[in-house]
This record gives C-alpha cells, sequence and structure tokens, in this order.
C-alpha cells in the first residue's frame, strides 16, 4: 500500500475515530474504510500497536510521547489513574489494603494519620508518576518516609492483571510501607 499524503491533523482525527472503530465503538458516520479495520484487529493487539501499525500507512512519524504532546494522558491511562484514586480513597472496599509490618507496628492513632495521607495525597509529578497512572506516592509522616504504591493482580490473585484499566479483570492491591522496607 501507498503511503498517503496527509495533515497532521487530519491524521489524528482519522487515528481517532478509527480507533474506536478498532475498540467497537459505532463510527458508521466517520467514514472509516471496513477492511482496514478488519485487517488492523487481525495484526493489532493494544492501542499503540494500532496507533503505528495505521501510522506506517501514511507519510508521517509514529510519535512515542504523543502524551507529552497533547499534556494529557491516554484515555486508558485516565481510567487506570480514576480507578486508582478510588483504591485509596476507598481502601479496602475498591481494592486490597496491605500495611507492611513496620506500619502495623505504629500506633493506631499513626496508623490512621498514614492512612489519611495516602487517601488525601495529590503531590503527582513526572518524577514520581512517570506513566500518569497515580500509582505510587511519598511523604514523611512523623519523622519516617512513608511509600504507597498500587498493584494490579488478576482476580484470582495469581498474576498481574491483563488489563489494569478493566476493573472486571483487576485486583488492586494498595500497600503502604515504611521506605525502609521497600
Amino acid at each position: 500500500m501507498t503511503k498517503q499524503q496527509t495533515s497532521f491533523i487530519e491524521y489524528w482525527e482519522a487515528v481517532d475515530a478509527a480507533m474506536l472503530k478498532f475498540f467497537g465503538i459505532d463510527t458508521s458516520d466517520a467514514g472509516i474504510d471496513e477492511s482496514l479495520i478488519a485487517s488492523a484487529q487481525e495484526e493489532c493487539q493494544t492501542p499503540e500497536d494500532f496507533a503505528r501499525w495505521y501510522g506506517n500507512k501514511h507519510d508521517l512519524t509514529y510519535l512515542d510521547d504523543w502524551k507529552a504532546l497533547y499534556g494529557v494522558p491516554a484515555r486508558r491511562t485516565r481510567k487506570i489513574a480514576e480507578l486508582n484514586d478510588l483504591c485509596r480513597t476507598a481502601m479496602g472496599i475498591a481494592g486490597l489494603l496491605v500495611q507492611t509490618p513496620g506500619i502495623s507496628a505504629q500506633s493506631p492513632e499513626d496508623q490512621s494519620a498514614i492512612r489519611e495521607k495516602v487517601e488525601t495525597f495529590n503531590a503527582f509529578t513526572p518524577d514520581n508518576d512517570p506513566h500518569g497512572e497515580r500509582d505510587f506516592g511519598a511523604f514523611e509522616h512523623n519523622g519516617e518516609r512513608i511509600f504507597w504504591k498500587i498493584d494490579y493482580y488478576d482476580t484470582t490473585l495469581t498474576m498481574g492483571s491483563e488489563d489494569p484499566s478493566d476493573p472486571k479483570q483487576t485486583t488492586r492491591v494498595l500497600t503502604i510501607m515504611l521506605a525502609s522496607e521497600y
């Protein structure tokens, strides 16, 4: 297939519409070539694979860090971040809560204060949250450095989740620990 000459805006609009169609969202009015979608579905497994595959059909270079270009995370990343926020703010309900021995050895008042700091944590930066998933944080409590992190497991807790953006196939585990226990 020869590459088509496409403006940057037209290209991303086409990629957006094609990705929606690729992932089963009706775009009948978007003018997407059905054979293109069928071919993509055979060859691609993830949105990133699809964007690279589709980009190779055009005279443009795929941008690996398109999130930085637009300054916003991808839809899947936003969903993961929202689910992680829920896991932190609904501890033990929207995910499992694990406290390490160092945290459990603290007084009940300190444990409560630490959990509250995890629940209200919002100091996310590119350094501590490079993927935009809001799955890690660190802070000080009574002179101790505290870490918290969220891991994604399948529903049996035997292996990692195949899709952390899907709460039906993911169990989140929030671990709170002393930095010295990491």
